[in-house]
């Protein structure tokens, strides 16, 4: 879903749940930072024209990722628990994105290159920035030595999980808070981040910890969403308040009690999965910026009763679910017609290319006006449920085909539930493609009976090498081992290819599209490492 479509969407509705964050105004118990952002922070301050490249040392962006930690604890002033987290391995899932994150980075950084012709290259290569690499390795030992003692803070309790224990930070801080209930019910926590999958996991974990808060600097796109809201000035985000918003509207203007708000407050978060996140694509005829939230709310307010509910954060009704699916599925058609129609509109804007900035702008707006595949499918022609599988799963499709899609979108749908309300059930599983089935399509297939895709199993999460040889692009393999590099640069090229298609059929700019990626096959990487590292 990402920052700026969840985040402007919240920011422009919701415009008063944001507050600039008044030093001692509140009382807080929890402070809890999910710390991978603020590394990244750390290397942009960083002013490299007076720093030859061999100076630049993890000592020294260390050094200021725990400055910038303690400036935020200071601010905030926890009187119970601190949590300082940064990502660990990550599931299969989120892997997939990370490695096309990282080949799309690259990709912008090449095309950068020869737009902006005095650009300096990069001193410092923020891949390093994953686990498993050297650099993450010796920041791990900084953080870990610095932050021993919770009486230096006034806290009871100092937790730190650096990126060699297993989990995204975000969801290790929600992880502690399931496991101390008895810390957060009648507390108030702050979560250092204003991402839209922080957003969306402070909201499902309010049924145990009703005072969840966001605090973050705002970042500089603020300006263009609110001129009310300063860029570079700490907010704070008021969680229950969004939360009383969101299930009240629900609820046809109605507030909840109790355990109906509770629910409700599960099904917003599966709602939202139909728009897209980090583990699976969003539906071409449900997209954030053009109305999606709403034909999911009344598409919920139509099918689902009072007594009714799509989940309880344990289990899906997929009885429920089939409702609601099948009231998407009929007007399909027309959602998809309308989004054309907008898309036309969009290819019709006149891109100017005078400047080195405005031809960054038109490439990176390319998804709206080279649209081939879009007008393949064409919504207005029959037969175009046929031709939106031959574009985008370049496959002739038949009822075998369309099972196994829409069974993998049924899995992800229950993944994620589980993921962002109990944990990782499932280290291996991820969604196989780039889009996902027509809801049409997906309604032949939504059970009828309580059914479970994802059960429990003895997988467990990759190896930091792993990973690193899972997401790195071909210029970043030398972050690994060097018989490891060696060993897959010679054999296994062909997972590694610089020359990969994109696909951009229903996003709005470049870094939205899809990677055409030679597939990687987990457990036989895991035999690869293990050899090498064994020899």
């Amino acid at each position: 879903m990402g920052i700026p479509s969840y985040f402007s969407y919240i920011v422009k509705n919701h415009i008063h749940i944001i507050q600039k964050y008044i030093k001692n105004k509140m009382n807080i118990h929890n402070l809890y930072l999910d710390c991978n952002s603020i590394i990244y922070d750390a290397v942009c301050n960083i002013d490299f024209s007076t720093i030859k490249v061999n100076d630049v040392t993890t000592k020294m962006i260390s050094n200021q990722v725990i400055t910038k930690i303690e400036e935020y604890i200071s601010t905030i002033q926890p009187s119970q628990n601190i949590m300082i987290a940064f990502d660990g391995v990550a599931p299969v899932a989120k892997l997939e994105q990370q490695r096309t994150r990282r080949y799309k980075s690259w990709y912008q950084n090449e095309v950068s290159k020869t737009i902006f012709k005095n650009l300096k290259p990069d001193v410092w290569n923020t891949t390093a920035i994953t686990p498993g690499t050297i650099f993450m390795k010796e920041l791990n030992d900084f953080i870990m030595k610095h932050f021993t003692q919770p009486s230096k803070y006034g806290v009871e309790r100092l937790i730190v999980s650096t990126s060699n224990e297993c989990g995204e930070g975000e969801h290790k801080i929600f992880d502690y808070i399931r496991s101390n209930v008895n810390d957060h019910f009648e507390k108030s926590t702050v979560i250092y981040g204003l991402d839209a999958d922080l957003i969306m996991l402070s909201i499902n974990h309010l049924p145990i910890s009703p005072q969840i808060y966001l605090y973050r600097e705002t970042p500089e796109f603020i300006k263009s969403i609110d001129n009310s809201l300063e860029p570079n000035e700490s907010y704070f985000m008021d969680i229950p308040e969004l939360t009383r918003i969101i299930t009240t509207d629900m609820n046809n203007g109605k507030e909840f009690v109790n355990d109906q708000q509770k629910n409700r407050i599960y099904d917003y978060i599966f709602l939202c999965f139909f728009l897209g996140n980090d583990f699976m694509p969003h539906f071409p005829a449900l997209n954030i910026r053009t109305g999606g939230i709403d034909k999911l709310l009344n598409a919920y307010k139509a099918t689902i009763s009072e007594n009714e509910f799509l989940t309880d954060g344990k289990n899906i009704q997929w009885k429920q679910v089939r409702k609601l699916v099948a009231f998407l599925a009929e007007r399909e058609e027309e959602y998809i017609q309308n989004e054309m129609k907008l898309r036309d509109k969009w290819e019709k804007k006149h891109y100017p290319d005078d400047t080195p900035e405005q031809r960054y702008a038109k490439f990176d707006a390319i998804p709206t006006y080279e649209r081939e595949l879009e007008k393949y499918v064409n919504p207005y022609k029959k037969g175009w449920q046929n031709r939106y599988y031959k574009a985008l799963f370049k496959v002739d499709i038949d009822d075998e085909r369309r099972k196994q899609i829409a069974t993998n979108y049924l899995e992800g749908l229950e993944w994620t539930m589980k993921y962002y309300t109990n944990g990782c059930a499932n280290w291996n599983w991820c969604y196989k493609y780039n889009y996902p089935p027509l809801l049409e399509d997906l309604i032949k297939y939504v059970p009828y009976f309580e059914t479970e895709f994802i059960k429990e199993n003895t997988y467990k999460p990759v190896s930091p090498l792993v990973q690193l040889c899972y997401v790195l692009p071909t210029h970043s393999l030398g972050f690994l081992p060097e018989k490891l590099y060696k060993e897959l640069k010679e054999n296994y090229s062909h997972w590694y290819k610089n020359d990969c298609e994109f696909i951009w059929a229903y996003s709005k700019y470049f870094w939205e599209s899809h990677v055409e990626l030679p597939e990687i096959e987990i457990e036989e990487l895991k035999l690869v490492v293990s050899k090498v590292l064994n020899n």
